[in-house]
């Protein structure tokens, strides 16, 4: 069975691989090939103004990069949820089809000015 984007999926208790075990990963994309998700509750002690500064001011609390999973650590990604009533801006993609759905992927490579106001939450990973 192949998680449809925007599914949870948590670690069986049983689960010992150390690149999973205890976590939390939304899927944020996938299809017969594969799926693509961060894991959600690893931060590191990397801020993101050391990294990606003009990021920093969107960043929500703890304003870290948390570790995505064991894929291209020196890649960054982020999710980010929209406020309610936002104009998705250019360099951004919801994770699901449905309509009601806020969460989505940003595009780092795009202008973060064109997320102020836009959102209400958003964590930068290293990696997926």
């Amino acid at each position: 069975m192949q998680p449809a984007a925007g599914s949870l999926l948590i670690a069986s208790a049983k689960l010992m691989d150390p690149n999973f075990i205890r976590t939390v990963v939304p899927v944020l994309d996938g299809d017969a090939g594969g799926s693509l998700g961060v894991v959600l509750n690893r931060p590191t002690e990397t801020p993101v103004e050391q990294v990606l500064d003009p990021w920093r001011h969107l960043t929500s609390e703890p304003g870290v990069f948390f570790r995505g999973g064991p894929v291209e650590l020196n890649a960054a990604l982020a999710v980010g949820a929209l406020r309610d009533g936002a104009q998705p801006p250019a360099g951004w993609r919801t994770l699901s089809d449905a309509t009601t759905t806020s969460v989505g992927i940003v595009d780092l490579d795009s202008t973060p000015d064109d997320f102020l106001g836009q959102l209400t939450a958003l964590r930068v990973y290293a990696g997926y």
